[in-house]
Parts: structure tokens; sequence; C-alpha cells
């Protein structure tokens, strides 16, 4: 094993962020750069595959990082988290196929969904190497893997474009980079900061699925409920609205990132503190770390205010201007989203885990109805009120339980 030094949780948090930051920017850009490139249509067909894929993916994460960076008694090895990453990636793409087959997408549509879908596998073997990375107390090597994979799609994604204009080559040649770099560089790195050389027994992988299978499906339906709005958009209002739509939205994913990113170093430290009946701090660093959200929010809003307009037009042309007063509400969405992450990730690691299914059930149920109602009649106002409406309602529900298992053992400890 690597004779290493750990970063501070301030270390961690910077590289993390920075890194994600980074990672998801490009990202970004690519949603800008293909309106100009090749207009609103194309931009509509890349936005609907990120958003398609968005639920797959969640399936592949099986939202075990948040377990496995908790896990601080060794219950299970990184080896079985490594290998039980391969099992949950394909069973990713078989959702992801079902998906595009049940809506009868075109096959130029669903060629680029399901070769994005292979970009966000690539994306999940990268996760559980970085859980192990943060586990290990050294996101600096999760930052600089980010940062290679951001710039490196972004440059291919650009040049494959300006030679081919055909989007499906672009995200192959994104996918074949990404998994690249996962195999080069994390794999290489998490060789070293561990000892574990023996192979993953099977018996111990499907007893990790199995633990964490309520959380995967939560998760799952907690994605899924943020993706309906925006698919029956597509569905009722066409292409060219959803890529406008997506278009004013991408910005705020900066809000979604800085909060989780910020939010992921700090899961460890509260699980100890959790653990160790040290309630009072625990609270005291989940009360700044929200403190922290409202004081971005309030800033936020005010910069919107300022700039959002301006920033949209020089992003998108003369064209988005009568879209741009939808800005603030995107982004008070990515302030919900964000916060409903952080909340489902505080959920896990003081594991009320099963009683989650109760948020799943909530906003795939509240989805569905706003978006036959409010978005069918509304469009792009609908589909916002969509949003809020099922995200207030996973909040308030996961608070309660949060609060509820947080008195239940403050009474134990009496």
């Amino acid at each position: 094993m690597e004779n290493r030094k750990t970063k501070s949780v301030q270390q961690n948090m910077i590289y993390n962020t920075v890194g994600s930051l980074v990672y998801y920017f490009c990202q970004w850009v690519m949603t800008v750069l293909i309106v100009r490139m090749s207009g609103f249509e194309d931009a509509g067909i890349l936005s609907l595959a990120m958003s398609v894929t968005a639920a797959p993916a969640i399936v592949g994460l099986f939202n075990i990082r948040s377990y496995q960076v908790s896990d601080l008694k060794g219950q299970y090895s990184d080896s079985v988290y490594i290998r039980s990453r391969v099992y949950t990636n394909l069973l990713s793409f078989v959702v992801c196929l079902f998906v595009v087959f049940v809506n009868g997408y075109p096959l130029e549509k669903a060629a680029v969904i399901l070769l994005f879908m292979c970009f966000k596998m690539a994306e999940g073997a990268a996760d559980v190497y970085y859980g192990i990375d943060q586990k290990k107390e050294r996101l600096d090597y999760a930052g600089i893997s980010l940062t290679i994979r951001g710039f490196g799609s972004l440059a291919l994604f650009c040049g494959i474009f300006m030679l081919t204009k055909n989007l499906f080559f672009c995200v192959l040649g994104m996918s074949f980079f990404s998994f690249a770099v996962v195999f080069v560089y994390d794999r290489r790195i998490v060789s070293r900061l561990t000892e574990e050389r023996e192979p993953a027994a099977f018996s111990q992988i499907k007893s990790l699925l199995i633990t964490c299978l309520p959380l995967a499906v939560v998760a799952f339906l907690n994605n899924l409920s943020l993706t309906i709005p925006k698919i029956y958009l597509e569905k009722y209002y066409g292409e060219e609205i959803f890529g406008i739509y997506s278009s004013v939205s991408s910005p705020t994913i900066v809000v979604q990132l800085a909060a989780t990113t910020l939010f992921a170093p700090l899961v460890p430290v509260l699980t100890k503190q959790f653990n160790e009946n040290h309630k009072k701090e625990f609270r005291k660093i989940l009360a700044q770390f929200f403190g922290l959200i409202l004081a971005g929010t309030v800033l936020g809003v005010v910069l919107s205010k300022l700039l959002a307009d301006w920033v949209l037009k020089i992003l998108y042309g003369e064209e988005i201007g009568p879209y741009t007063n939808l800005f603030i509400p995107v982004f008070f969405i990515a302030v919900l989203i964000a916060v409903n992450a952080s909340l489902f990730s505080v959920c896990t690691l003081i594991r009320e885990i099963k009683s989650q299914y109760v948020v799943g059930i909530a906003g795939i149920v509240s989805a569905f109805l706003l978006s036959v109602t409010v978005v069918k009649e509304l469009s792009l106002e609908g589909t916002i009120l969509a949003f809020v409406g099922t995200l207030v309602i996973q909040i308030v529900i996961q608070i309660f339980l949060i609060v509820r298992k947080v008195r239940k053992i403050d009474g134990n400890c009496k």
C-alpha cells in the first residue's frame, strides 16, 4: 500500500468540489456548444439522452457510495464494492434499453441515448473508486480524475462534431475516453491505496446488493420523479421547447454540484458523530451546512436577478430572450434538488433506509399527477410547478424521518 498522508476535511472538500465543478462544467459547455454548432434540435436530443439515462444511471450507482464511505467498520471489502459495480452497471444498461423500447424512440435518438448510457456507466465505474479515495481521505485523486475526464470529453465532443457533424460519434468518443481514464488512472491509484488482493466472493457481493437494494430503488424513484416532468414536456410540446427548458436550466447544475460535492466529505464525519452519539455536534454540522446553502441561495437569487438575462443571451443568442424569466424558478429547483440529495445521504448514514420507500413513492405519484395536469396545461411553467411540488413533498418527509431517528436515539441514550 502506498505510503501516504491523508488530506483534511477542508482539503478534500476543495479537491472534490473543484474536480466535480470542472467535470460538470465541461458537460454543461457541451449543451451550450451544441446549440451554437447545430441548433436547438440536436440540443434537444442531447438533453433527452441526458434525461432518459439519469434514472438508469442511478441503478448503476445503486446508491452504494453513501453506504460505502459510511462503512467505517469494514463490513464489506473494497474488492466487493468494486466488483458489485460491474453487475449494477450491466443492470443499468438493461434498464435504459427497456426505457428506450417502451418510449418507442426512433433509431437516431435511441442510438444516442444508449451510447450516452455507456458514458454514464463509465461514471459509475469511476464512482466506486472515488468512494475508496474518500474513505482513505484522498479525494485529491478523485478531483484529478474528474478534471481529466471533463476536459478530455469536452475536447473530443467538439473535435468529433466539427469533423462529422454527428452526435452519435461524439458520444461514442466520449464513452471510450471516459472508460480509458477509469482503467488507466483510477484503478491504478486505488491499487496503491489498498492492500487487498483477494477476489470478491459472490456471496458478499450478493449481501451488499441486497443491503443496498432499498437505497437503489428509492434513488431510482427519486431520480425518475425528476425525469418524468421533462419527459412529458418533450412529449406534449416537442424537442425545441424541451431544448429551451434544458438550455435555461443547465447553468443551475452548478448549484446542485456545489452542494452535493461540499456535502460528500462530511459523510464520514457525520457518520462518526452519529455512531458515537455526539448528537449535538451532528446537528451543528448539519445546521452549518444548510445555513451555507441558505446563504448561497440568497446570493444566487440576487445574482440571477442582475445577470441571468444578459448571460443567457450571450450563451444561446437573442432567441432565448422570451424565456430568461424562467431562470430564477429553475435556480430554486436546483437548490431543492441539492437539499433533497443531501438529506437522502443523511438518511443513509443514519441507516434510515427502508422508510425511504415512502419518499420515492410519494415523489413518483406527485411527479406523474402534476405532469399529466399542470405540465400538459402550462408547458414550461407547469414543468417548474411539477418539480417544486414533488421536491417539497420529498424534503418534508425526509426531515421527518431524520428528526424521528435522532429523537429515538436520544431517547434510548437516556
